[in-house]
């Protein structure tokens, strides 16, 4: 039997008590979040209605990510609302793991339907909607291989006692419903091979990639799931699938929140409260300072600073990631970017160094035109900081002094020069050079970068007389060895793969005339130029965004074509009339 539901849609009866109305929703739930005047709202309503084994936080999960959107990305690419409110109503519909009913699955179609036909969309923003939310799947379906690839990885390295082999590899590839053993909390991240990325990246658009890293720091924040295994996965692939993504696409700040958030849950699966609690009260305190009163301690009040990273949908920042610009007492301008470490990252940065407190909570970084203003500027900011009666300088346990110099031999005389000039003691400086020996067998330039550590003494702005004590790096880089450390051959993503690839294969271990070493260190130029190549080409992709096209990527049209051709099926397997599908 069928019944008309609405105007021109037919769908099948049901008898039953709605399951939406037994989790208690109704479209008056949220009067003031949620308007069934508008179009996605009143679709995502009705589909809950309809709906059987929903998350009852369906339509406010959708609202919390496009928030984080907004702030991680908001200007950097058209309002994709819409995409973001019928994203996981494209994956019911989808329903790839059987998980959800038929019912949820037609009613999703039919929601999908709603839209694309509905009058006030355009046809540009249909066929980009389109493509969008046909990329999640292919999102999905590859941090997913990425993660299996991993178990594979794991499997390998592990002894095969006890079955902890397959529970392990079970743990991370599939719906494993039991406790997850405490070592594979304990698994290290795996970055992702630059070619799996390239080729995949070629497929799908910028912004589902955003979309769907924005959706998972959701789902590590709000889990759904009751299995642990389901929180593990999610870990895994935002350390290392989504996370080395966002840093490709020059969002640290959104791949910084997801690895903050993976840590934290490490940590706390692994006990390690106690880190936790240290880092959340010096973040607190530092919070509770401001950047502000940080930068006018340092700068007096020839300061300005702006956030990068805007409010989400609950008013607050997500992450503490800004610019600044200061003017020095020579008249000499400093400008560059700040930033507060998460909570995860401070805390597991702390347990690695058995227990010791990091210098960089807070950190800046002055960004300057060329290698000369870069080593007035550092010089002048030690000397500043060296004559502050409440700041001392207090080197990091892995550095042996508090001002540090690394790179080229002739970077490293400029930054020395200008230092010793100012009236610093050569003996003060920690200075690790790289020889053209070295630079030549490596096939690169390390790193050139200038930074001093410290403490600056706060008091606290509603606690008279109590005086916090804040760890702060200042860092100092030329604008060309930034956009080299994002793109270029020392980009941290390159690294850290090469890294873990040497390691695994006893690198470190090897004498400098050992065959094998000299045979790594050329896979390893290679694989550095193959990330180079890649990573320009994002970068490329990247400054191509404009929030005012609704241009797509044409590789995604083959799989929004796909979507709609599974939405026409629909239409003839529920004998739906008087509705025709919106074609490009």
């Amino acid at each position: 039997m069928r019944t008309r539901t609405s105007p021109g849609v037919y769908t099948r009866e049901c008898n039953t008590l709605n399951p939406a109305d037994e989790q208690g929703f109704s479209s008056q739930q949220y009067p003031e979040k949620y308007n069934s005047n508008d179009l996605v709202d009143s679709l995502a309503i009705d589909y809950l209605r309809a709906a059987s084994r929903e998350r009852p936080d369906l339509i406010e999960h959708a609202h919390r990510v496009y928030g984080l959107v907004k702030a991680f990305a908001g200007d950097l690419m058209p309002d994709t609302r819409d995409a973001i409110m019928l994203h996981d109503i494209v994956s019911r519909f989808r329903n790839p793991d059987g998980k959800y009913s038929q019912e949820s699955r037609d009613a999703a179609g039919i929601a999908l339907l709603r839209y694309f036909t509905d009058p006030r969309i355009p046809h540009d923003k249909a066929r980009y909607m389109r493509n969008l939310l046909s990329d999640f799947d292919e999102i999905e379906v590859a941090a997913g291989r990425h993660r299996k690839t991993l178990a594979d990885e794991v499997a390998a390295s592990l002894p095969n006692e006890n079955n902890r082999r397959k529970d392990i590899v079970s743990v991370i590839s599939d719906r494993y419903e039991g406790v997850v053993p405490r070592e594979a909390w304990a698994i290290s991240e795996a970055r992702i091979d630059p070619e799996y990325m390239k080729d995949f990246l070629q497929t799908v658009n910028i912004e589902s990639v955003i979309i769907k890293a924005c959706e998972l720091i959701d789902n590590l924040e709000h889990p759904v799931s009751n299995r642990e295994s389901a929180l593990l996965q999610d870990v895994l692939e935002a350390e290392s699938f989504y996370a080395p993504l966002c840093e490709v696409l020059g969002l640290e700040a959104l791949g910084s929140k997801l690895l903050g958030l993976a840590k934290r849950i490490r940590l706390e699966k692994l006990n390690k409260f106690a880190s936790i609690e240290q880092a959340r009260d010096m973040l607190f305190n530092i919070k509770t300072v401001g950047v502000r009163r940080i930068l006018e301690n340092i700068f007096g009040d020839k300061y300005d600073v702006s956030l990068v990273v805007g409010p989400d949908y609950s008013g607050e920042c997500p992450a503490v990631v800004g610019e600044f610009a200061a003017q020095l007492p020579s008249g000499r301008l400093t400008s560059g970017n700040y930033r507060l470490k998460s909570v995860g990252s401070y805390a597991d940065k702390s347990d690695r160094d058995n227990g010791n407190m990091p210098m960089d909570p807070f950190a800046l970084m002055d960004i300057s035109p060329d290698i000369e203003s870069s080593a007035k500027n550092f010089a002048e900011i030690v000397q500043i900081l060296s004559d502050l009666p409440n700041v001392e300088l207090q080197k990091a346990t892995s550095k042996k002094s508090a001002i540090y110099i690394q790179g080229a031999s002739d970077y490293v005389e400029i930054m020395t020069q200008t230092l010793t000039e100012s009236g610093i003691d050569k003996s003060q400086i920690q200075i690790k050079e790289q020889t053209e020996a070295d630079i030549e067998k490596k096939g690169y330039k390390k790193m050139e970068v200038s930074k001093v550590t410290f403490i600056a003494r706060q008091e606290h702005p509603y606690k008279p007389g109590e005086i916090i004590n804040i760890p702060i790096e200042f860092q100092f880089l030329t604008k060309d060895e930034r956009q080299r450390s994002r793109t270029g051959d020392i980009a941290h993503i390159a690294y850290k793969y090469i890294d873990a690839k040497l390691k695994k294969e006893g690198y470190y271990k090897l004498p400098d005339d050992d065959p094998k070493k000299q045979e790594l260190d050329e896979e390893a130029r290679e694989t550095r130029k193959l990330f180079v190549g890649v990573l320009n080409d994002i970068h490329d992709r990247m400054s191509r965004l404009n929030p005012n096209s609704y241009e797509t990527n044409g590789q995604s049209d083959e799989g929004g074509e796909k979507l709609f051709c599974e939405l026409e099926h629909l239409l003839q397997e529920l004998d739906i009339i008087e509705l025709e599908l919106l074609n490009n």
